[in-house]
């Protein structure tokens, strides 16, 4: 997800409003007297209730009015922000609309029926979940554009490799010969253990019905024919918690780098069999990996098949919470494993989301798809026009094999003798003109010729209308559903604003950046600085000979680096070191320095300190190069405000304090 679609998730749930966008669905039910106008435009209290609501989800006290009040305002800079953006036409731009349409097929997915899958198939997938298998296979491949004698040819291979593994010969070997599977060459054919939904559905199928020990017919998926032969089963272990602490060495390490990688989390590892109760030190000191470093060395719950094999492999062998591992090498480096805390396979409720949406992007669809056209039929009610059904079929039938401009005159001349609905229901109603359009969307010239017969393209007529239909009614029928949508649209167009008017103008406007710096020079001081050196040991280390060595040393530029060649070469974990400048008064190390006297030894929270002080620099201005980043944010801030200042200026705001009063006296009680 890039920075744009983060952004408007974050003001969409800060500043967002329901408030009706141009939209082919009308808005319904809305109060009848107004909360907010913006040039005439109106927002409801609906739309402030939803931000509100969700703003303070997780707060129990009574709003204040001051909270009140402040929320109120946000929402006011947020619609005129919007309203402008619209006013622009940022709406109307080819990468908007195509962007939000792909955003909205996102956002409806929960609320169509196509979501609510059969019992039958949640159940069986959950129950598959209990369960992981381990499995070998070996692959065969459909050369391109493969006939059906090609296809009979594989076939006929997959046939001949399995009965030569029933004859005993070793199964991996046969894999490390046959399999057309990239990865052969270096597993022979072993997939590991895995569960349900890790695997394509014809594969999952067929390893699931066998025993361990047996060998499958060919089992046929997209990337062609596979032979499984089931290693083991066992019960499903569930999900574990782990923290790691890595040190980086990848496939592209040289071999001296890989052996300080491999020397370093060795050390590490003595260090914690000396002390376990060090690890989250070792963690935030030494881990390399920064995503999980920043929270103790954590990563999210996983369960089997779902990270590398050598990382899982370790983490399940730890038995108890609290026991690490030895380091265990992966293509990312090297790790230190401890186990945080294991649980069983989540109950159904818990992982329904998850069966769901594997089981959507599976062959399974199919029949999910057909189960939801006969569901939108019988929600609609709809009735269908069999006689004109029969008189289409007709049609196609005489029209196949000639190009599609015939199909089209025969059926605009039956249009103008049968003006009874092809589809009609309690919700809307379809009618012959309607497949008219359908059919020319893909050929409106109807120069190609007519292959199709008339069940598949209805078909394709009448799912695709009744998801249609499904999405106007959901859009207004279902009151979360349209306040998403609008939310989602809304902070679309803020993100384009703000990148215009504020953020890209900020970074790229180097003459108002300066501008800006030389009218607000006063909000640009260094405070007094030290030049300075500083160590950092954990007690119990000893680092007299550093201590001894490094009193006698002036601080220079290269002092830092004469540092870690002599001491920390054959000892990385002795100390940590950082040479840096440091404002005297923003760093407690400072504050009750002798700043005349150079060398410094201290005790600070288990920690032996030494300092080595140079030269001392009295408070002085900044230079515009000094302070570029804080001066952009603020630069933004500014332009920002700016923004806001004109837009109230430009646009009639009326605030119905009425109905604001009436709103706030409501949400007190």
């Amino acid at each position: 997800m890039n920075l744009k679609h983060i952004y408007f998730l974050l003001v969409g749930i800060l500043f967002a409003s329901a408030s009706p966008l141009p939209d082919p669905i009308k808005e319904t039910n809305l109060p009848s007297d107004y909360l907010l106008k913006i040039n005439g435009e109106a927002s409801y209290s609906e739309e402030f209730l939803y931000v509100l609501n969700k703003n303070r989800q997780q707060e129990d006290a009574p709003i204040s009015k001051e909270d009140f009040d402040q929320n109120f305002d946000l929402f006011v800079d947020y619609k005129l922000k919007v309203k402008h953006a619209m006013d622009l036409g940022m709406h109307q731009t080819e990468e908007f609309i195509e962007e939000f349409i792909a955003f909205k097929e996102e956002l409806k997915k929960p609320y169509l029926l196509e979501n609510s899958l059969t019992e039958g198939e949640l159940r069986k997938a959950y129950s598959r979940m209990q369960e992981i298998v381990k499995a070998s296979h070996i692959l065969f491949k459909f050369p391109p554009n493969a006939t059906k004698e090609d296809s009979i040819a594989v076939f006929k291979m997959a046939i001949k490799v399995k009965a030569e593994a029933e004859a005993g010969a070793d199964f991996h070997k046969l894999a490390a010969t046959y399999s057309e599977d990239p990865s052969a060459n270096i597993n022979k054919g072993d997939l590991g253990y895995f569960t349900a939904l890790q695997m394509v559905l014809p594969f999952e199928e067929a390893a699931y019905n066998l025993k361990p020990g047996e060998i499958s017919d060919p089992v046929i998926s997209d990337y062609g024919y596979h032979i499984i032969k089931l290693e083991d089963r066992r019960p499903n272990p569930g999900q574990l918690h782990v923290s790691h602490l890595l040190i980086r060495s990848g496939e592209h390490t040289g071999d001296q780098e890989d052996q300080i990688a491999r020397n370093k989390i060795n050390q590490i590892h003595q260090s914690l069999l000396n002390e376990p109760s060090i690890w989250p030190e070792l963690v935030n000191t030494y881990s390399e990996d920064e995503a999980s470093k920043v929270n103790k060395g954590l990563i999210p719950w996983f369960g089997v098949g779902a990270i590398v094999p050598e990382f899982e492999h370790a983490a399940f062998s730890l038995k108890n919470k609290g026991d690490f591992s030895a380091p265990v090498k992966t293509d990312y480096g090297y790790h230190i494993i401890r186990l945080e805390g294991s649980k069983p396979v989540p109950s159904f409720e818990e992982v329904l989301p998850k069966i769901k949406s594997s089981i959507l992007r599976d062959s399974r669809s199919k029949l999910i798809k057909e189960q939801v056209l006969a569901m939108q039929k019988a929600k609609f009610k709809a009735v269908e026009n069999q006689t004109l059904l029969s008189k289409l079929k007709n049609t196609f039938s005489k029209t196949k094999g000639r190009p599609k401009a015939e199909l089209y005159k025969e059926l605009e001349a039956l249009a103008l003798t049968n003006v009874e609905p092809l589809i009609q229901s309690d919700w809307k109603e379809a009618n012959l003109g309607d497949l008219i359009e359908f059919l020319k969307i893909s050929d409106p010239s109807g120069k190609t010729v007519l292959k199709v017969n008339f069940d598949k393209a209805y078909t394709e007529f009448s799912t695709q209308q009744f998801s249609l239909w499904e999405e106007e009614y959901i859009y207004e029928n279902n009151l979360e559903y349209r306040q998403l949508v609008n939310e989602y649209k809304q902070g679309m167009l803020l993100f384009e604003l703000m990148n215009n008017e504020v953020w890209q103008k900020a970074l790229e406007d180097s003459a108002g950046q300066m501008d800006y710096f030389e009218s607000n020079r006063e909000q640009y001081l260094w405070e007094k600085r030290v030049k300075a050196l500083v160590v950092k040991a954990k007690n119990g280390q000893d680092i007299s000979e550093v201590t001894n060595w490094l009193k006698d040393q002036p601080l220079s530029d290269s002092l830092s680096g004469e540092l870690n060649t002599k001491f920390l070469e054959e000892n990385p974990l002795l100390f940590t070191v950082n040479q840096t400048i440091y404002e005297i008064n923003k760093n407690e190390l400072f504050s009750d320095l002798d700043l005349d006297q150079r060398f410094h030894k201290l005790k600070r929270n288990n920690e032996t300190i030494l300092l080595v002080l140079g030269e001392t620099l009295p408070a002085r201005q900044k230079q515009f190069g000094e302070t570029r980043g804080k001066l952009i944010q603020d630069y933004q801030q500014f332009l920002e405000k700016k923004l806001l200042t004109e837009l109230k200026q430009n646009y009639n705001i009326q605030v119905n304090e009425d109905e604001k009063e009436k709103l706030y006296q409501s949400l007190v009680q």
